[in-house]
């Protein structure tokens, strides 16, 4: 899964390449978002920033808490980049991602007495869609992998962004 990941984004990098225009540098976005965990096999929630450079590039940053399931809770922190691929009319956009990660997750004993913390650092992989619903609200679809020693995690989210 991950190389197939890698593929892709390598892919979309290589032929987006001429269209991408992700509109002005410069511009702020703010949002929310509701996640589902592959590992911890919960829902979450969590909010986003987001920064244009010029070149097609973006900086984001998200701190998403996932819910209780199974003696297992976390929250993690991302520090993504994303190169925007303009798909239609500067409304719909594809981007890969990469970054950092950090994670805490909190294991509890089944007789809820002891609990184990892991902390950890990982990459972040993945792939998304922006499509922008007005001039200031978008609405994203995305898939992120995090690579991590002890933890290998995949995250659906769907979200919204208020552009500045």
């Amino acid at each position: 899964m991950k190389k197939f990941i890698a593929l892709i984004c390598a892919a979309i990098l290589g032929i987006g390449a001429a269209s991408a225009d992700p509109g002005e540098s410069g511009t702020f976005a703010a949002g929310v978002n509701l996640n589902y965990g592959s590992l911890t096999k919960s829902f979450g929630f969590g909010i986003r920033g987001q920064y244009t450079f010029p070149k097609h590039f973006r900086g984001e940053l998200t701190v998403n808490y996932f819910t209780k399931h199974d003696y297992k809770k976390a929250w993690d922190i991302n520090l993504n980049a994303h190169y925007m691929v303009n798909l239609w009319q500067n409304r719909l956009y594809l981007y890969p991602l990469a970054g950092l990660n950090y994670t805490m997750m909190n294991e509890d004993a089944h007789d809820g007495l002891e609990k184990d913390e892991k902390n950890h650092m990982g990459l972040n992989l993945g792939i998304g869609a922006q499509f922008a619903i007005t001039d200031h609200i978008s609405a994203l679809i995305e898939y992120r992998h995090t690579i991590e020693r002890k933890i290998d995690q995949g995250v659906f989210t769907i979200g919204a962004t208020y552009n500045f």
